[in-house]
């Protein structure tokens, strides 16, 4: 048997963010007509050759983590070339608290695709894919900083009324086959993937309410919080006052989640329209036109009975009272600090097992919707995408513009920027070199100049992403027609 210490609430996706930034798909490559998978963003979208991506080759590794606020620059303060943590004495809370928003929201994001497979079949394209996939998103409020900077090293009594803080994990398998074709002389291609998904684990910590009076010498704390969790051979650990402690896994056989889902997409050339104009400008302005539109990750994952957990603290049931000040005074380091607010939140957060029953839960869905303008035929496009990402505590979108250019037949490069609530400041590269015969290879990433500081650390950005991956090409090449 085997124990692990399940850490939560406030700080679990600080920390993972924090931890992922010292090392899906880029929406650089959306345009990309010679890249492989970016039937992952559209189904519709189809590349110009099929392609073999066999397993223990970097088939395609896709890392991605995006915010809208909880960069390194807000979570550390520079001071007499000394790096601080926001919670050092010596950094004021208004100095902190005024680069905090209202809702902070993380995502981080892992897929490694195990195998892939892409042919042409007549008009139609077949592609088959076994992916694994992590995905981690929160919501932490402000009254959540504020409670951590002002109540934890708090010098006079206080009240925090923290609301709506969400995190939430999970890391499932996916198998998928896609098909696409054309209708209307070309004109519109329509596709769809169907998948099936095998559940690892999830869980889901939901602080609704809590209720924090921090007195000088014991604080009062009422919340209304549920933690759900579901793992292979997942169960829940209790000291002697019935109080959640810890998580075990117990050997167990079998898949502890099963699901469904499918991605939907369609592009519309706009060559089709063109007859319907007798002005020549119009007309070849229409025939250079390609709007394109998707639902990727419609679908939801059912989780067992016997491999699920369902905790909860109740605002109305329990009431309790204790110290809860640290001693930040001679802090520096931000993981020593998140680790000491992790713990601190554990104790006043009193979780009680309920009933476990099975449990179902949704995809991350994204919407992504584009217009691309070709200037020089299978040569150089330029476009704008537009992506949203429907999180289960929040929604973010983000716009990019894109500039695609392919100096010969084996090499494709693309460059983007893109705005996350008009905030973001770096350029995307992405590269596929695709010769008819032999091995393609692509490097992508959304952000490739991230302000960093002396430990490499991004300080400014918002987001970082990587995609890297190898494939053989099969069959002929199928080139655009419009």
């Amino acid at each position: 048997m085997t124990q692990h210490k399940f850490s939560f609430v406030f700080c679990l996706l600080l920390w993972v963010a924090v931890a992922s930034l010292s090392a899906q798909t880029t929406n650089t490559t959306y345009f990309m007509k010679t890249y492989s998978n970016r039937t992952s963003l559209n189904p519709a979208l189809r590349p110009e050759q099929g392609y073999l991506g066999m397993p223990f080759v970097l088939n395609n590794l896709y890392v991605d983590v995006k915010t809208n606020s909880l960069n390194m620059d807000h979570l550390t303060f520079r001071q007499d070339k000394e790096l601080l943590s926001f919670m050092h004495k010596d950094v004021s809370a208004d100095k902190f608290l005024k680069g905090i928003s209202p809702n902070n929201f993380a995502n981080v994001d892992f897929n490694y695709s195990l195998f892939s497979f892409g042919f042409y079949k007549g008009k139609g394209f077949w592609n088959v894919d076994f992916t694994i996939k992590a995905h981690a998103d929160a919501n932490i409020p402000y009254s959540a900083f504020e409670l951590m900077k002002r109540g934890f090293a708090m010098n006079e009594p206080s009240y925090y009324n923290v609301k709506n803080t969400r995190i939430k994990a999970n890391t499932y398998a996916e198998l998928g086959v896609g098909h696409s074709r054309p209708f209307l002389n070309n004109t519109l291609v329509v596709g769809a993937k169907a998948k099936v998904l095998f559940g690892l684990a999830d869980f889901d910590v939901h602080i609704r309410d809590m209720k924090v009076d921090a007195g000088l010498d014991e604080w009062v704390v009422r919340s209304y919080a549920t933690l759900n969790g579901s793992a292979p051979g997942l169960k829940p650990v209790f000291d002697e006052d019935q109080i959640f402690d810890t998580y075990e896994w117990k050997e167990s056989f079998g898949i502890p989640g099963m699901g469904m889902g499918v991605d939907l997409g369609a592009t519309y050339a706009l060559s089709g329209l063109s007859e319907l104009t007798n002005n020549d400008t119009w007309s070849d302005i229409l025939n250079r036109l390609t709007v394109s539109v998707a639902f990727t990750d419609l679908g939801f994952i059912s989780w067992s009975k016997g491999n699920s957990s369902h905790l909860y603290s109740s605002l109305e049931d329990e009431v309790i009272t204790g110290n809860f000040n640290i001693d930040f005074d001679d802090s520096t380091s931000l993981e020593d600090d998140i680790d000491k607010i992790k713990d601190k939140v554990e104790e006043i957060i009193e979780f009680k097992e309920g009933e476990a029953k099975s449990r179902t839960t949704s995809l991350r869905t994204n919407m992504n919707f584009g217009i691309e303008y070709e200037i020089l035929k299978n040569k150089l496009s330029a476009g704008v995408l537009s992506t949203t990402y429907f999180n289960s505590s929040h929604t973010m979108t983000e716009a990019t513009l894109g500039l695609t250019y392919r100096p010969a037949s084996w090499v494709e490069t693309a460059i983007s920027y893109s705005f996350v609530h008009s905030k973001f400041d770096t350029f995307g590269f992405a590269v596929n070199f695709v010769p008819a015969r032999g091995v393609h290879f692509f490097l992508a990433s959304d952000y490739i100049i991230p302000h960093v500081n002396s430990e490499f650390m991004p300080v400014t950005s918002k987001g970082i992403n990587l995609q890297m991956g190898f494939s053989i090409p099969l069959g002929k090449r199928v080139m655009s027609k419009k």
